[in-house]
């Protein structure tokens, strides 16, 4: 199968999500509200979706000296803070200045997006998605900012990350769909494009005529079928696919009747779950 490894989620800030708890329990999700720990799980781990919390209440851990570092000249400008014999710049308490914070990207958010877009980084190719606020108005709350790859309005409960990750699982097993097949064309985007065509044509026909051909026990035609599926789908590196296949083939080559029909089931389940792509993968295929 193209998804081979466990999905695994990193979510980064509060997300309504008690972390403690909720890293104990989900053994596929990472959430982590400390800066360092967020730099250190994007370099060591290769995650399948990165959730970012971009709420004004998102609680991001970080020191003093980082923040300083990520802020605006104007923040540095500003009064100190009253209430300490030494006193306190504003970026020393983000707290102090949530107006005026309201107005620029989160001052963790650069680094982090540049670290995960790092074409030599693990995470280059993982989607990331922004949580912000309910926007007030219905044009804000479709804008997304470049560097994510979807936007969602928060709160985002358990049983709504459930469901985000369920769906990005479906979209990651069509992306890896998509990387084979350029793969094998070596990044030739139009041959690509042109073999999924092909397939998400000919192989659902292709399943119909064999199974046609063995409820009549017409082995020669169910064998000429499978043996041109069988090639197809083994040039184009779907090795999912090409498993079943090449057991039904073998069976029929050898005569071996009793057990096309377990085989002809498992090649029939292989393509739909391949087919059930065919409109996300024609959708955006552009876009990867």
């Amino acid at each position: 199968m193209p998804l081979k490894k466990p999905f695994i989620v990193l979510m980064t800030g509060d997300i309504d999500i008690n972390h403690s708890s909720f890293n104990q329990r989900r053994q596929d999700i990472i959430a982590t509200t400390q800066y360092d720990d967020i730099l250190m799980h994007i370099e060591a781990t290769q995650f399948d979706l990165i959730l970012f919390d971009l709420t004004v209440n998102c609680s991001i851990a970080t020191t003093p000296d980082r923040l300083r570092h990520f802020c605006p000249p104007w923040m540095e400008e500003m009064p100190r803070t009253a209430g300490s014999s030494l006193g306190r710049h504003p970026w020393q308490s983000v707290a102090s200045v949530p107006d005026r914070l309201r107005h620029f990207r989160h001052p963790w958010q650069s680094e982090l997006i540049a670290r995960i877009k790092d074409p030599l980084g693990m995470n280059s190719k993982t989607p990331v998605i922004a949580i912000v606020n309910p926007a007030k108005d219905s044009q804000s709350e479709q804008q997304c900012p470049a560097e994510f790859d979807d936007i969602l309005t928060g709160p985002i409960t358990e049983q709504r990350l459930n469901e985000l990750i369920d769906l990005w699982k479906t979209k990651a097993l069509a992306l890896d769909y998509i990387q084979i097949l350029l793969s094998k064309t070596k990044n030739n985007r139009r041959l690509t494009l042109t073999l999924f065509e092909k397939l998400f044509e000919e192989l659902p026909l292709q399943v119909i005529d064999i199974k046609d051909a063995l409820e009549n026990k017409q082995y020669d035609i169910a064998r000429e079928i499978t043996h041109k599926l069988n090639g197809s789908v083994s040039f184009c590196g779907l090795m999912d696919i090409q498993q079943p296949a090449n057991a039904l083939e073998s069976c029929l080559l050898n005569n071996n009747y009793a057990s096309t029909h377990r085989h002809f089931l498992m090649l029939q389940q292989r393509t739909l779950n391949f087919t059930c792509h065919q409109k996300f993968i024609l959708e955006n295929f552009g876009k990867y």
